[in-house]
């Protein structure tokens, strides 16, 4: 796996539709993939559980098993298959928001921002996960598009939705593959970002914007990375997820 960058594409809030996206992914499919290669399907999730306190869940009290778990657990589910990570199950407790997600162990990485940790490997993710008694669903955010190589790079560009199934935003990753540790792709990845956003620039003035330019704002990598100790370590399925959930966060700010 080669270094990444995360990128989502800031906007006014009236001009933040599915058609501005579909604009922008068409752009990114004809001006980007400059070798006509094949497009895959590309999808993640993002889900987050807060440790419930009163009066939001009466009567919840942390057991011995509960003890030590953050009080804020993201759950990211890279590569996701249809239907994600979470399965709101059937019947009687299709409602209940107390039901734990459906851990897919062998692509879903556990991030605990607050204590700048990652959690990997089906028994750990398992393991830790079934102590989140006392967590309650409070966002999820679902990552669904296109993914192509142009070059020595692979270019993602997908749409954002909320839990609420709303769009919110365009999501945009782009992998150097040649380079695997972040810091000897940064340069590159930045460059590319610029020549991602000039055509999305053209894009919206093509499909007129009124004059209010959007722009590519990119995930604090080497910030984020340095805080987690992933800054020297080969690109992996963790320093995705960190980079996931920056992102995932920053929109919804």
């Amino acid at each position: 796996m080669g270094a990444k960058r995360v990128f989502f594409w800031r906007q006014p809030p009236e001009r933040r539709t599915m058609v501005t996206h579909l604009s922008l992914a068409k752009a990114a499919s004809t001006r980007l993939n400059v070798l006509d290669t094949v497009e895959h399907r590309w999808s993640a999730e993002v889900l987050l559980r807060k440790r419930a306190v009163e009066p939001e869940a009466p009567g919840m009290f942390v057991s011995l098993t509960a003890s030590g778990v953050a009080e804020e657990v993201f759950l990211v589910t890279l590569d996701a298959a249809e239907g994600g990570a979470f399965d709101a199950g059937d019947g009687e407790n299709a409602n209940n928001n107390d039901m734990m997600p459906q851990v897919q162990p062998s692509r879903s990485v556990l991030v605990l921002r607050a204590e700048k940790r990652t959690i990997q490997g089906s028994t750990e993710v398992k393991e830790y996960f079934s102590r989140c008694k006392t967590h309650s669903l409070a966002h999820r955010a679902r990552v669904e598009g296109t993914q192509f190589f142009a070059g020595d790079f692979c270019v993602r560009v997908g749409k954002v939705e909320n839990m609420q199934g709303s769009y919110a935003g365009t999501m945009v990753e782009v992998e150097y593959v040649p380079v695997s540790i972040p810091g000897g792709a940064g340069n590159v990845l930045d460059e590319y970002g610029k020549f991602v956003e000039q055509v999305f620039w053209d894009a919206e003035r093509e499909n007129g914007n009124g004059g209010q330019k959007g722009a590519l704002v990119a995930v604090p990598s080497d910030e984020i990375l340095k805080n987690f100790g992933l800054q020297d370590v080969a690109f992996g399925d963790a320093h995705e997820a960190v980079l996931y959930v920056a992102c995932i966060m920053s929109m919804q700010s």
